[in-house]
Order: C-alpha cells, then sequence, then structure tokens
C-alpha cells in the first residue's frame, strides 16, 4: 500500500458508491432526527434535548454532507468554498448552529425561525448536490 498511489491503481477511490452510500444512510438518519425530533422539542422549550440531538447524531453530518459536497474526503475532493454547494452547505451548518445557540439562551422563537430557515437551506443543499 502506497498513500501516494497511482491515481489509476489506487485502492481507495473517493467516488465509490460503497463510500457514498454510506455517508447518505448517516445522512439520512441525521435528517430524520432533525426534520421529526427537533420541531417538538422547539415547541415544547427542552433546550438540553436540543442540544442532545444537535449534537449526538447531528454531529456527524457535518462531516458527511462536506464528504458529499466535495465529491470525497480531504485531499480527494473539491473543497473550492465559493462554489454554490458550499455556500448552502456552509449556509445550512450556520443555521443549525443558530438553533443551538438560540436554544440555550432560551429565546425559542429565534430557534424556531432559525429552524425553519434550516429546512430551506437543507433542501436547496440537497438540490445542488442531487441528494
Amino acid at each position: 500500500y502506497n498513500v501516494f498511489s497511482n491515481p489509476r491503481d489506487k485502492i481507495y477511490k473517493e467516488q465509490d458508491k460503497q463510500y457514498l452510500d454510506k455517508k447518505k444512510v448517516a445522512l439520512d438518519e441525521s435528517f430524520k432526527r432533525l426534520e421529526t425530533q427537533l420541531p417538538e422539542l422547539i415547541k415544547t422549550r427542552q433546550c438540553e434535548n436540543i442540544n442532545s440531538v444537535l449534537t449526538l447524531q447531528l454531529g456527524s453530518m457535518r462531516a458527511n454532507m462536506e464528504y458529499l459536497t466535495a465529491g470525497g474526503s480531504p485531499g480527494y475532493g473539491d473543497f473550492d468554498e465559493s462554489k454554490p454547494a458550499w455556500k448552502k452547505a456552509n449556509a445550512f451548518f450556520q443555521k443549525v448552529v443558530d438553533i443551538k445557540v438560540a436554544a440555550t439562551s432560551k429565546k425559542f422563537d429565534q430557534a424556531a425561525v432559525a429552524y425553519q430557515k434550516s429546512l430551506e437551506l437543507l433542501g436547496e443543499w440537497k438540490k445542488v448536490v442531487n441528494y
């Protein structure tokens, strides 16, 4: 094994379907939790549970979204953050952080607004990356 192997002979192929499928399965679970658990937690003002949801399963969501956005892992993918897919992903990540900050500050109206905007941005990101 050579980490600097010839691209045509290399073992790891970042665009291989098995890697993309694994990331998509994890993302599906993250999106399910985002869409099903957070609205009720925000509505019932459960700041600790909001924080828990955003840091457990959703903690890996960013890395998985970055993998799909870049088309591979660091060193293999396209990490040019000026591209539309990256702008959508980063805007979504910021809204997720805004939810957490607002909930921690017990500003649940702001958390609800950030949540709705995050869903819009997530939908836009899915379209851009053909999710």
